[in-house]
């Protein structure tokens, strides 16, 4: 009866730390797959709630509850810089994998690893249930899959996070494979090291080459390796000042984008470059709602001097496509200032000629969001190597959705409004 109430207490406390997890949750629902995490933790919540509501409690029940690795997840994500998405699924070899959190705006895939560091040693040793991965062959699908979804153009890093410590061993081998290891290293006995060398040896005469797949004895380690390697314990910085935080996962910072040098500029750009309503004339209230919330908006989160300083000691290109696109529009709707501006920024712009990447041309069938202008100015931006410059955020996220990240910088968007300012009513700014 006494062991009955022991667990029954221990299973109270259990449900209360997933309550607590998804109240630290909440400053972080912006986070794409927040709100999915969320429903995860909730679920393995209900589900203990009703193992206590039966009184039939069960070791098990508290050792096998997926809220072990849920709150070694939340503490992670917690601790991130730059957080965009959490559990998010990639494409790979005709399936997908899922990784726990992208941060550092895109650059960083983490995974998180709450199991007995001796446990993950043995497992990798071969010791483990039949079929079942261990984390070398873990992080080698995680290597394989980050190069083909390339974050500014270069593979992720990939971050294996061990919560409860990971062996000196197994750790040297994981990072010897390209892999960023995190956690407590801990020393390994003699009888795993020797159970090491007799698998290696096994797996040589079979093989007649050293193997690739276990860790090798031989690894060693001083006290400079013996510690906590974590160093993302900086807490998230903001979007630019003035920018809303767009929920895309490689809509970038004016701060991430100095590594490249050539900006593309989507006609969405250009058009918020030149507009009356970003130089200085948003103080109207116009006969067009979508003119008049831009307007707001302008007043509220000014884009030209975010536009500015992305452009700083940047080659700014557009395609021939979207040149020709934009001095149409300028043509039949634009105002004799707007004309102007365009004129001046033409001279700091290269025309480049279409050449789209093949990935994004054949990956995006057209409709719905993706439209062709769209489709060519990202596959230009992509192939020239650059950021895509744009507000079209429903081209990016249904690009996403089909399995497409595109290196893009997102901003609000603002249509031309000097020719609609004769209709408009003028604001008082007293």
């Amino acid at each position: 009866m006494e062991e009955k109430e022991k667990l029954l207490k221990l299973l109270g406390e259990k449900i209360q730390e997933g309550k607590g997890m998804m109240e630290r949750l909440k400053p972080l629902e912006y986070v794409d797959g927040v709100e999915k995490f969320s429903r995860k933790i909730n679920q393995e919540i209900r589900f203990l709630e009703k193992v206590q509501s039966t009184g039939n409690v069960k070791k098990d029940h508290l050792q096998s509850t997926n809220l072990i690795h849920l709150s070694a997840l939340v503490d992670r994500l917690l601790a991130s810089k730059n957080p965009v998405s959490v559990i998010k699924p990639f494409k790979f070899e005709n399936s997908r994998l899922e990784v726990d959190i992208v941060c550092n705006q895109g650059s960083t895939w983490v995974k998180v690893i709450a199991r007995n560091a001796r446990a993950l040693t043995l497992i990798s040793l071969g010791n483990g249930e039949y079929g079942q991965k261990s984390v070398l062959d873990q992080a080698e699908s995680y290597l394989k899959c980050s190069t083909l979804h390339p974050h500014m153009y270069k593979a992720p890093e990939v971050v294996f996070h061990f919560a409860y410590g990971i062996e000196v061993p197994l750790a040297l081998r994981l990072e010897r494979l390209g892999v960023t290891v995190e956690g407590q290293r801990i020393a390994c006995s003699e009888d795993i090291l020797n159970a090491a060398a007799s698998l290696n040896e096994q797996k040589e005469r079979l093989d007649g080459s050293p193997s690739a797949s276990v860790f090798r004895p031989s690894d060693s380690y001083n006290s400079s390796s013996d510690s906590d390697s974590d160093s993302e314990s900086d807490q998230a910085e903001g979007q630019v000042r003035g920018m809303p935080i767009l929920n895309t996962i490689n809509s970038l910072d004016v701060r991430d984008t100095d590594e490249i040098k050539i900006l593309n500029l989507d006609v969405s750009t250009l058009l918020a470059y030149v507009t009356n309503m970003t130089n200085g004339q948003a103080d109207f209230e116009y006969k067009e709602p979508l003119l008049t919330m831009q307007a707001e908006w302008e007043r509220s989160r000014p884009v030209k001097p975010i536009l500015e300083k992305l452009f700083k000691r940047k080659k700014l290109i557009i395609c021939r496509t979207a040149y020709d696109n934009f001095k149409n529009i300028i043509s039949v709707i634009g105002g004799p200032n707007e004309t102007e501006r365009t004129e001046e920024l033409m001279r700091r712009v290269e025309v480049v000629s279409d050449n789209p990447s093949e990935r994004i041309m054949h990956a995006l069938p057209l409709g719905g969001r993706i439209k062709d202008r769209s489709r060519l100015v990202f596959a230009t931006g992509e192939n020239m190597k650059s950021i895509t410059v744009s507000a079209n955020e429903g081209f990016v996220r249904a690009a996403r959705m089909q399995g497409i990240e595109c290196s893009v910088f997102l901003h609000e968007p603002r249509s031309l409004s000097e020719v609609k300012e004769k209709y408009a009513q003028k604001l008082s700014t007293s």
